[in-house]
């Protein structure tokens, strides 16, 4: 049974569509292994195996229904695997290593800063930033981002109609991977919730996932 290092830090591999992260608890790596943004293939599994390999690399794995691998190499970079029992591979994506940030405590009343009546995502520069995409073939997306206001308005173009109905979307927190997450409704019929894909501020070329009526779409941001 492998047991903890004094060195072994908490790991997270955080890619496009997955998020895996290795913990420690009571001396014993588990693994949790989900697809973005909350869906939950594998939650705190014990039984995770270490392999240290020739090039640095380590690859932490466990095997149940399903086999699940994270591979974390020095230079920062990292890749999640998925397997069947019988070895058909059904995911592999890379990635990047995330530092380890416990998930926050329930929000308090604050009473210092008066200021802002709601939370805001940490925001840099002068930058805007739009980000097409599609969900579940049905329905066009446009979000909208700006350093003052984040990804706060979307617009969304069903392809059986010619109507554009517009979200104003809030600012709800960050998941465990740190990713922001904004939450709104689409004309009174639909809730809609995007997922900013890095724990880093905005920049072009990032990936954002969309839900519209439960079901979910991924853009680029130019």
């Amino acid at each position: 049974v492998p047991t903890a290092p004094g060195s072994i830090q908490p790991v997270t591999c955080n890619t496009p569509n997955y998020f895996a992260e290795v913990l420690w608890e009571n001396g014993q790596p588990v693994m949790t292994f989900l697809q973005k943004p909350n869906l939950n293939n594998l939650s705190r599994a014990p039984g995770v195996t270490i392999t240290a390999n020739p090039d640095s690399s380590t690859t932490y794995g466990y095997q149940g229904e399903a086999v699940f691998y994270t591979r974390v190499f020095p230079d920062g970079t990292c890749f999640v695997q998925s397997l069947t029992s019988s070895g058909q591979l059904l995911v592999e994506e890379s990635g990047r290593i995330s530092e380890f940030t416990p998930a926050p405590p329930p929000p308090a009343p604050v009473p210092e800063s008066p200021v802002s009546t709601s939370p805001t995502e940490p925001n840099q520069g002068n930058l805007s930033l739009t980000c097409m995409g599609t969900v579940a073939d049905r329905v066009d997306f446009t979000v909208f981002y700006t350093s003052e206001s984040g990804f706060s308005r979307a617009e969304f173009r069903p392809r059986t109609s010619t109507a554009v109905l517009p979200s104003d979307l809030t600012y709800v927190g960050k998941n465990a991977g740190g990713e922001a997450i904004w939450k709104g409704s689409v004309a009174q019929m639909a809730d809609t919730t995007l997922v900013h894909l890095s724990p880093y501020a905005a920049k072009p070329g990032d990936q954002v996932s969309v839900s519209y009526d439960g079901q979910w779409g991924q853009a680029t941001c130019q």
